[in-house]
């Protein structure tokens, strides 16, 4: 199977606590795969909370208006970015 995914995440920082935000989404390049199921989500670490949370979209348009929206309301609650961008490997 074949898949086309982004990444993309912002690391925030307040008060010596790192809180993570990210958001995803995946696609199949070809119609025809029965298995594969698309996603667009939104993710949350927040160091006071004991899992990660997970909300899917329907379109990737709503996943990327919350995810800014979260960053945004973040900043606004005294978070500040620390990496915003692709996830770096190595």
């Amino acid at each position: 199977m074949s898949e086309i995914s982004s990444t993309h995440l912002t690391i925030l920082s307040k008060n010596d606590m790192f809180s993570f935000l990210g958001v995803v989404q995946t696609e199949a390049d070809e119609e025809d795969e029965i298995d594969f199921q698309p996603m667009n989500a939104v993710i949350k670490q927040d160091p006071r909370d004991s899992q990660p949370f997970v909300k899917e979209f329907d379109t990737q348009r709503e996943a990327l208006r919350s995810y800014r929206q979260a960053v945004d309301t973040s900043i606004e609650r005294g978070w500040r970015i620390v990496y915003r961008g692709l996830p770096m490997f190595g």
